[in-house]
């Protein structure tokens, strides 16, 4: 079956960019229902755009929100649908600050980061809750399920964390090069700073920014995958394409239910309150 493709005329990407953000010239992908809840959705590992479409990408907070079984396919993805030597822009939690932080035993450092977070991090019994809600973080983007698929044994936001050699040596992996670390303020991007929701600064003190750009496309190959461990494999727990389909259709009717959920109580809220000032 041939592959379909949204229509864009915009030439820069902001991937996950939530449900809230608008800029002219950006088109905005984000697996929220929020964002797209009438039209046919995908996630980052399976981009709805054709090749070589967008001169920019821009991923803010993102990439720790993508299990490691499945980076390597979304790194793939994104330079695909870039330009040759195309910008991207990544901000990711910085393993290396909060692991420091958490063995130095510091504290003043460590709540720094977690009062620019929004996530809830807790420190209630020391520096290594802290540091393990830094890098396994509750939220929906993900659901663990027990062995039988019985339980939802827990959901999740974040779930994995970089340093600058891990994120650069797999972003130089799939095709990018021109790989450099930079401060909040550098960018080769024009107007950056328009491209941070609220304060620009927000999670500038723990945050990982790289920026490359594209030299080749390298498409992703499972079993050439570098952060895949161990001789265990899952494929079979899935093995019929009709089941993949099945859980498919199940997650978008509870998308749908959650934004219905979601939607439904703020008209209702505002059509009572307009009625009462007319």
């Amino acid at each position: 079956m041939k592959k379909r493709f949204l229509k864009t005329i915009n030439k820069k990407l902001n991937l996950g960019a939530g449900a809230g953000w608008k800029k002219d010239g950006w088109e905005v992908f984000d697996h929220s229902i929020l964002v797209s809840p009438w039209r046919s959705r995908s996630q980052a590992w399976e981009l709805p755009y054709q090749d070589k479409a967008f001169d920019m990408v821009f991923c803010s907070h993102m990439f720790e929100h993508i299990s490691h079984f499945m980076i390597e396919n979304v790194i793939s993805e994104i330079n695909r649908v870039m330009r040759e030597d195309g910008i991207l822009r990544v901000l990711t939690p910085d393993l290396k600050k909060i692991a420091s932080a958490y063995v130095n035993n510091d504290f003043k450092t460590m709540k720094l980061y977690i009062d620019e977070d929004t996530s809830g991090i807790k420190a209630d019994f020391g520096l290594g809750q802290a540091f393990m809600n830094f890098l396994l973080s509750s939220g929906s983007d993900n659901y663990m399920l027990s062995s039988d698929f019985s339980t939802i044994c827990g959901g999740y936001a974040h779930v994995y964390c970089y340093d600058f050699d891990l994120l650069s040596g797999l972003l130089k992996n799939y095709g990018f090069h021109k790989i450099r670390q930079c401060s909040i303020d550098d960018s080769d991007i024009p107007q950056h700073k328009e491209l941070r929701l609220g304060n620009y600064n927000k999670d500038v003190f723990h945050s990982l920014i790289i920026e490359c750009r594209k030299k080749e496309f390298v498409n992703f190959n499972l079993e050439k995958a570098i952060l895949h461990t161990g001789p265990y494999k899952f494929e079979h727990i899935l093995p019929r394409p009709w089941l993949l389909f099945l859980f498919k259709s199940i997650g978008r009717i509870y998308n749908f239910y959650a934004y219905l959920s979601l939607k439904i109580p703020v008209r209702l809220k505002r059509m009572i309150k307009k009625n009462k000032t007319e």
